[in-house]
């Protein structure tokens, strides 16, 4: 069992390494305004599960929009990939699946809020990358008539997910890693004056 979490801890770190580095011309990351996961996995056994939660941050856009791009082991082709929206106070649940998998499909598990993955029927693993559908997530949309300010800032959405083995009822939770704690973003004051305003809880 040692032996086990010691070699998916090293896996985990080539994975990330390898998004970082490999994957920087394929798939630009930028700390301040993305979101990964060192690691997924499928076969006809295993799935992997992401719930994405809108904590409702003050500061924070009523719907904030996700680009989720399933990179495979090399870092620098896709599984597959999804845009989609989270609204306030909902959480989107993303199953990255092989297409083969027996009980979890788009016919068994449905919803609006559902999202599905799928690719080859071969087991499959890599990392997840998630940016931001905005343009400008960090800005401040009070400039354009907002009534306060709102950003589309993905990395304050809240991020869990596992891989599982439907067979045992067994898994692993899954890593993200992104600039959550970064609770300020610039909006312009003057014509010539930027300044940092917080985003924090009601």
């Amino acid at each position: 069992m040692n032996n086990k979490l010691i070699e998916r801890f090293f896996v985990t770190v080539a994975f990330l390494v390898t998004l970082v580095l490999g994957a920087g011309n394929a798939f630009a990351v930028e700390n301040e305004s993305s979101v990964i996961s060192p690691y997924w996995q499928t076969d006809t056994d295993s799935y992997s599960f992401v719930a994405v939660s809108h904590p409702s941050l003050s500061g924070t856009n009523s719907e904030i929009g996700v680009v989720l791009n399933v990179l495979t082991d090399n870092g620098t082709t896709t599984f597959g990939s999804s845009v989609f929206t989270v609204s306030q106070n909902t959480t989107t649940r993303v199953f990255i699946v092989a297409t083969n998998h027996s009980t979890i499909n788009s016919t068994n598990v449905t919803g609006s809020s559902t999202v599905f993955i799928t690719g080859t029927t071969a087991a499959s693993s890599g990392s997840l990358a998630f940016t931001p559908r905005s343009s400008n997530p960090t800005t401040s949309r009070e400039a354009g008539g907002q009534i306060s300010n709102q950003a589309t800032d993905i990395t304050m959405l809240s991020y869990w997910g596992a891989i599982v083995v439907s067979s045992t009822n067994s898994g692993f939770a899954m890593e993200f890693i992104g600039d959550t704690h970064d609770s300020s973003f610039l909006t312009e004051t003057t014509a010539t004056r930027f300044t940092q305003v917080p985003v924090g809880l009601n």
